[in-house]
């Protein structure tokens, strides 16, 4: 969303048929002009969001040449939601006219042209970055880790499906085992042994023969003194990629809430609803440094619930006017003072490709002067206006 409104200077000269309007005496005349108008932005609470709603924030995305790839390394996590603002458009700044005019009465058609560039939060003025012209819209799981909610965490972890998140383990598993050795790692049977907890299809713990939980990190029994390792008990702490592949399958058990053995779990965890999505939300904010932290986001974003990247490089406006004009005509004064309103349209591109229809006004002053009876030169401003609830929807978006 966004209001838009551009103050410009104008430099104008026109050229009409070989009558001077001062000499017409009421006969009409035709004229084209061509206006430089550099044209200052007051372009105001820009803001991107998906319209689905689900967007939770919007971080800023550090592009290594013209690929776009979703790497948590490349957003700025520190800087959720930042200001983008644009530049004036002094270069692109070309207005051209058509008109009737009877005496001090004119009627014009004024066709216009206004680009203004992405300033980019890092924009010092000097020199211009690109890399800040492309955005990801983050959604509910990748913000509630870099945010630390562990309890919104937990929520969103619940509603996402066990396939999702085995495909989620497996890709932490893969690209960083530092962090799979963080979360849902088993506690120790007893302190004075190597026995630890073992990942099974559901906890089962009685008679101190057996030490296996479904449950993320979970712990039950304090002791076991039968049994085999690897599958009573494991001599080595079991890890996400051990959660994932023995107690959620291929994704269908154990989540969001593990299973028991009823009649064999007398020392295990007791399952409670969501209890996995709980345990897990809770290592990835409790047990993971803020640099991991968005390596996971980004991780989650590609893997359960993905992330639009949109490029914003600048705002254009290409406006059509119809306006009605007055030229205060006197052979007393050298210059001609004039007045304009406009009403007619603005086709603004947010998004390169993508072009949105837009009411707009206009309001325009200035003085003219002769330079012959073919050629006057004008020299004024105007402020212009998109008029609307400055909502651009269905902007294209890029998937990754």
């Amino acid at each position: 969303m966004m209001s838009m409104a551009i103050v410009m200077a104008g430099h104008d000269v026109r050229a009409h048929d070989d009558v001077s309007a001062l000499d017409t005496g009421g006969a009409g005349y035709f004229y084209v002009g061509l206006d430089y108008s550099p044209a200052f932005s007051k372009i105001r609470d820009f803001s991107i969001r998906e319209s689905n709603g689900e967007t939770k924030a919007v971080y800023p995305y550090l592009k290594d040449g013209k690929s776009v790839k979703l790497e948590s390394h490349k957003f700025d996590w520190n800087t959720p939601d930042p200001r983008i603002g644009f530049k004036d458009n002094m270069l692109v700044a070309m207005e051209g006219s058509v008109g009737y005019g009877i005496g001090g009465a004119r009627v014009e058609l004024e066709i216009g042209y206004e680009r203004f560039k992405t300033k980019g939060i890092r924009d010092s003025g000097s020199k211009e970055d690109e890399a800040d012209t492309v955005y990801l819209l983050a959604k509910e799981l990748a913000y509630d880790v870099v945010t630390g909610q562990t309890d919104y965490l937990a929520a969103a972890l619940a509603k996402t499906s066990g396939k999702d998140f085995v495909q989620f383990a497996k890709a932490v598993e893969i690209s960083h085992p530092n962090i799979d050795g963080k979360v849902c790692r088993t506690k120790k049977v007893h302190s004075g042994n190597e026995k630890y907890n073992i990942y099974g299809a559901a906890s089962e713990m009685g008679n101190s023969n057996k030490a296996v939980v479904a449950l993320c990190g979970g712990k039950g029994a304090t002791s076991i003194s039968g049994g085999n390792a690897g599958t009573a008990y494991a001599s080595a702490p079991e890890f996400l990629k051990d959660f994932a592949g023995k107690t959620l399958g291929g994704g269908e058990r154990n989540w969001p809430t593990s299973t028991e053995k009823a009649t064999e779990n007398a020392d295990g965890p007791k399952p409670v609803q969501n209890d996995n999505a709980k345990a897990v939300a809770k290592d990835l904010v409790q047990e993971l440094t803020p640099e991991e932290k968005t390596i996971v986001a980004g991780l989650l974003a590609k893997t359960i619930e993905g992330g639009e990247v949109v490029e914003i490089r600048a705002v254009s406006s290409t406006s059509v006017m119809v306006n009605a004009c007055y030229d205060l005509l006197s052979e007393v004064l050298g210059v001609v003072p004039y007045a304009c309103v406009g009403l007619g349209g603005n086709f603004v591109g947010v998004v390169d490709g993508h072009i949105t229809p837009k009411l707009a006004y206009r309001l325009k002053a200035g003085l003219s002067y002769q330079l012959s009876p073919e050629i006057s030169a004008f020299v004024g401003g105007f402020y212009h206006r998109v008029v609307g609830d400055g909502v651009y929807d269905d902007l294209p978006a890029q998937l990754p």
